[in-house]
């Protein structure tokens, strides 16, 4: 248990971080079938979680799992920055060899404990089948399960989607990722006109591009340099079809590296992995 709203309580319309006991007591008096190990994770709300995080935690979960034969992992996280958190748990969780479901829920469970249920109840229900992903309502308010490779973030009424032709990314080690001392930082540029961009305090950089590659004047020879001193460029979403734009062949050819069919959420993932 990670946090976020399924974990929280609506205090006079805010919600508040902190009710960790919903999802203990819903579990062992709903699910009694199953037997739950519940392990003291830090929880955090979403807009101050950090990569350190998000590695603490998945480093603590496989540690667990390695010390005892379970069936399955349940993670309980955050709407908010969810699907870039379970894009980093399918590369780091996947070469456990069990299942995985990452859920929580868009309302506080004392303002609609019906969401908060039935997503962990469909959760539990997809582990005990053998299936990964990420649980959330759809669209028509059923609790559905995402690829969690494929998620992108919800929408402002907590609605997730799948990137539309992603790349399955290759299942590998991470012990690296969970052991090292110091995580890269990673400059993120957004897509928007006049972003400002810092001279330094990064080691690797993110361009989030349109479908054009979004390569201003400013940013080509940007790139440039920060490939010659070293630092991985990485940009996306990189469509699979399509027209290749003279702005975007700029980005490749000043050492800009492309990531072909995967969301924002994922490139994000692993330009802090490779």
């Amino acid at each position: 248990m990670l946090g976020g709203t399924i974990a929280s309580s609506d205090v006079s319309g805010t919600i508040t971080l902190g009710q960790q006991s919903f999802v203990k007591d819903f579990l062992l008096e709903y699910s009694a079938d199953n037997e739950y190990f519940f392990p003291d994770l830090e929880i955090y709300s979403s807009e101050d979680a950090t990569p350190e995080m998000y590695r603490e935690a998945l480093k603590e979960i496989v540690i667990e799992s390695r010390k005892t034969k379970f069936d399955g992992i349940l993670i309980t996280h955050g709407t908010d920055t969810c699907a870039i958190f379970a894009q980093l748990a399918y590369r780091v969780l996947s070469i456990l060899g069990i299942p995985f479901v990452i859920t929580g829920a868009v309302k506080s469970p004392d303002k609609d404990p019906e969401e908060s249920a039935y997503n962990l109840l469909f959760a539990i229900g997809c582990i005990e089948k053998g299936t990964s992903g990420v649980v959330f309502r759809n669209s028509d308010r059923i609790p559905s399960l995402y690829k969690a490779y494929a998620i992108t973030s919800p929408d402002l009424d907590g609605i997730y989607k799948e990137c539309k032709d992603c790349v399955e990314p290759e299942i590998k080690d991470r012990i690296d990722f969970l052991t090292r001392d110091k995580l890269p930082r990673v400059l993120v540029i957004p897509a928007f006109p006049g972003a400002v961009i810092p001279d330094d305090g990064f080691d690797r950089v993110l361009l989030c591009c349109n479908h054009s590659g979004t390569a201003s004047a400013k940013l080509v020879p940007l790139v440039s340099k920060w490939t010659s001193e070293g630092k991985k460029v990485f940009m996306a979403p990189i469509p699979k079809k399509g027209g290749y734009y003279e702005s975007r062949k700029k980005l490749v050819e000043a050492g800009a590296t492309e990531l072909p069919g995967m969301p924002i959420e994922g490139a994000w993932c692993e330009a802090l992995l490779r």
